[in-house]
């Protein structure tokens, strides 16, 4: 009996020294784990509660060689999706998805949010409830919802893309048909949507034949009406003869006035054309994870009948007179806030009067600044209450320079300023309310691999902040 409790309790002891190095072993593998966040996040609102959808990558280091100053790892990766709180960033769910094995085709993305569901590419398609973090779409559930798609979902992330303007799904079926995916229903149809075209390609078509078809008037109208002809053949008489060469003349004249106009209107619409390609072209590119500094901002705007702009002196006297959203490139500027008057020109260009433009608020100045755009309009954020905007400017010049950003209203003044601790941005999202910003603060972390996400108050300007790789708030 006695030897039979030694036993159990040697083996016990045993037991116990395997468990306790193992778990010491775990503790010096895990210095080495990384985990972070896969850009963009996602904010939704439903019943008065917010939250924000992120998709995290965990790196579990199974074992590591060091050679030199270099860490040699094997790592066990796994993907898992977070729900965090919409107000404070702190995480309140997660659930592991996929490990690395599970997926045979990459790269893994977050694609966007339409109404209340989060889709990604994980290996598949795939949307998740973001209160719940439960599977709302896969290959197999979308199978379901359109059987003759059945072995016809592509594998690859490059045939799917996002809308973010309609917040539907276009992608390529295996067999190389094209389908649209309805984000709430998930019913796809098929879909004949061409790229080229736009919402002012119907109307230039119209301008286009109605310009056609005043040609063809004048044409009609010369070769019918002018009485030139009849005239020097003796057909009619000098007064007949000038009888109609009044009314020829007055029917042509209201054809150029025709024509004038369909040509005011086509020209119009070239610009405002021209414009929304170059806004669609913007917000294409601000949908791509870790933008420029150059990228996120822009140094005018129009606002309650005022032309404003951030730019320095110089800057500002080689500035064009018409209003463009565009970033200004020179980094070691000194910027202050002009503010002027703008107006309609005949081509619907808006036209600056640098004449009346002044600075608002002479002793102050922005390095390398401008005005925070939104994400899905490529335009700057317009806040209220007070109205105003978000200027985004460094603390000092080069590479690490970091990025502050400063709320003004109209008048030029400050309310509130932070500084992100940040030298640029991985992502960023404004609701309204608040301002999420996701970077690296992390030196073992480069890329789109982002740590760091920071929620501020737009109203107070106070923020939160929560870290990936620690999985804790700061």
């Amino acid at each position: 009996m006695r030897l039979s409790k030694l036993f159990i309790g040697g083996f016990l002891f045993l037991g116990l020294l395997i468990a306790g190095f193992i778990l010491l072993l775990r503790s010096c593998l895990a210095q080495f784990d990384e985990r972070f966040a896969l850009a963009p996040v996602l904010y939704f609102e439903r019943d008065g509660r917010s939250v924000l959808f992120s998709l995290v990558q965990y790196d579990e280091t199974n074992n590591y060689s060091r050679n030199g100053g270099m860490v040699n790892k094997s790592v066990t990766t796994s993907y898992l999706v977070q729900q965090q709180d919409g107000v404070t960033g702190a995480r309140q769910a997660m659930r592991e998805i996929k490990e690395h094995r599970d997926i045979k085709n990459f790269p893994v993305d977050v694609l966007g949010a339409s109404g209340q569901l989060a889709w990604v590419f994980m290996g598949e398609l795939m949307a998740f409830d973001p209160f719940t973090l439960k599977v709302k779409a896969d290959v197999s559930i979308l199978e379901r919802s359109n059987p003759s798609l059945k072995g016809k979902f592509p594998a690859e992330r490059r045939y799917y893309q996002f809308d973010p303007a309609d917040g539907q799904l276009y992608f390529t079926a295996s067999d190389g048909s094209k389908w649209q995916l309805n984000t709430t229903t998930l019913a796809a149809v098929a879909s004949d949507r061409d790229p080229d075209k736009n919402a002012f390609t119907a109307a230039k078509e119209s301008v286009e034949q109605a310009i056609v078809l005043n040609r063809g008037q004048q044409d009609s109208l010369y070769k019918n009406e002018y009485p030139g002809k009849l005239y020097s053949q003796g057909k009619i008489s000098a007064s007949e003869y000038q009888r109609r060469q009044i009314a020829f003349a007055a029917h042509q004249k209201a054809l150029y006035r025709e024509r004038d106009s369909l040509y005011q209107v086509q020209s119009v619409l070239r610009t405002e054309e021209s414009q929304s390609r170059q806004l669609e072209s913007a917000i294409a590119s601000l949908q791509r994870s870790h933008p420029s500094f150059s990228q996120i901002k822009v140094n005018q705007d129009t606002i309650d009948g005022r032309w404003m702009g951030l730019y320095d002196r110089e800057e500002f006297e080689q500035l064009y007179d018409r209003v463009a959203w565009r970033p200004a490139y020179e980094e070691a500027a000194r910027r202050q806030l002009y503010v002027g008057e703008w107006s309609t020109g005949r081509n619907g260009d808006l036209l600056i009067d640098k004449e009346k433009a002044r600075v608002q608020v002479p002793d102050v100045y922005f390095l390398e600044a401008g005005f925070l755009v939104d994400k899905k309009t490529a335009l700057p954020i317009r806040l209220s209450g007070p109205a105003g905007y978000l200027v985004i400017h460094k603390d000092k010049i080069g590479r690490e320079g970091l990025i502050q950003v400063t709320r003004i209203g109209l008048d030029g003044k400050a309310i509130w300023k932070l500084s992100s601790g940040l030298a640029d941005w991985v992502d960023w999202l404004y609701t309204g309310r608040q301002l999420f910003l996701l970077g690296v603060s992390n030196p073992e972390l480069s890329g789109t691999q982002a740590n760091l996400l920071q929620v501020v108050d737009l109203a107070t300007g106070k923020v939160s902040s929560y870290d990936y790789f620690e999985d804790r708030g700061k």
